[in-house]
């Protein structure tokens, strides 16, 4: 199976940025610990981020074919046998566009693919920041190191309970409508 160029492309600028943060992680297991886990959140952010931006893509471009020929079918107003075949067709490409739109909605696509490459890019940033500082002091740039990082990724489940998670769960219904709601009668 062949590899995406971008996920060996990021996972060689991470090799760089291992050795030149060799003098934060050398003899400091918990470092080396935090360091691999970064860097895995790395690559599947980026994993992520070509994953989403391909699956919005296709959703996008089979909604829109779909949407685009329905009306056209629709204008062709065939009777008989041809116009049977239209319908059934007309009805098929709307079902189709229907439910890639649904998909592109209810997954939230493209919402995720934004937050992935937010989140790859903040990662990848701080990362660098680490590798750049060369302080007197070590720990204080390890320290804005790790606490960047986690930052980024609780910022990144937050907006992503508020974007995905929350966006496609079903509103409440208004307190003033349905079945015995609304106003009150008096008797």
């Amino acid at each position: 199976m062949e590899r995406n160029p971008a996920i060996k492309d990021i996972e060689k600028r991470l090799g760089t940025m291992r050795k030149a943060a060799e003098p934060f992680l050398t003899d400091h297991e918990a470092r080396m610990a935090y360091w691999s886990e970064w860097e895995y959140t790395v690559v599947h952010a980026e994993w992520r981020v070509h994953g989403c931006q391909r699956q919005f893509y296709a959703l996008r471009v089979i909604a829109l074919v779909s949407a685009i020929t329905v009306p056209s079918l629709v204008g062709l107003n065939l009777s008989g046998t041809g116009g049977s075949v239209v319908r059934w067709l007309t009805f098929a490409f709307s079902l189709v566009a229907a439910i890639s739109t649904g998909v592109l909605t209810l997954y939230r696509v493209g919402d995720r693919w934004l937050m992935y490459r937010k989140l790859g890019e903040d990662l990848i940033r701080f990362g660098w920041t680490l590798v750049e500082s060369s302080g007197p002091d070590p720990q204080s740039a390890w320290d804005t190191f790790t606490m960047d990082t986690d930052k980024a990724i609780a910022d990144y489940n937050r907006t992503y309970e508020a974007a995905v998670i929350h966006a496609s769960q079903p509103k409440p219904d208004d307190a003033s409508s349905g079945p015995g709601r609304g106003a009150k009668h008096s008797t």
